[in-house]
């Protein structure tokens, strides 16, 4: 799995940093090296965090300034998020994964959870 985007803005694009972009390459250069399975939380949080905007995605921060850890609802959130990327890539694990439609609706459609 890559690496969850930092929600650290740029100014001036006001957009997120993809600050962990190497990792990310390295993670999936791994993977396909070694023939596994990958899921690209990376890129699907830098999506999700760019949608819902900065104000939105600071509120996932574990305290104001640090918006690299996440609190409790952001980790239910990104929690979500890693449950449907693993659901897309592996189907025939939807028996061990509870649902939840509301959120993964939400992160779906770029709307704050």
């Amino acid at each position: 799995m890559t690496p969850l985007t930092r929600r650290s803005f740029s100014s001036s694009t006001h957009t997120v940093s993809d600050s962990l972009h190497d990792q990310r390459l390295a993670t999936i250069a791994a993977a396909e090296a070694s023939g596994t399975t990958y899921l690209d939380l990376n890129q699907a949080s830098i999506n999700y965090v760019n949608a819902i905007g900065e104000t939105a995605a600071h509120k996932y921060d574990l305290k104001d300034g640090d918006s690299t850890h996440l609190n409790a609802w952001g980790s239910v959130v990104f929690g979500r998020m890693v449950a449907d990327l693993l659901l897309e890539k592996k189907g025939d694990l939807k028996s061990w994964v509870a649902a939840n439609q509301t959120l993964s609706d939400l992160i779906k459609s770029g709307h704050p959870a």
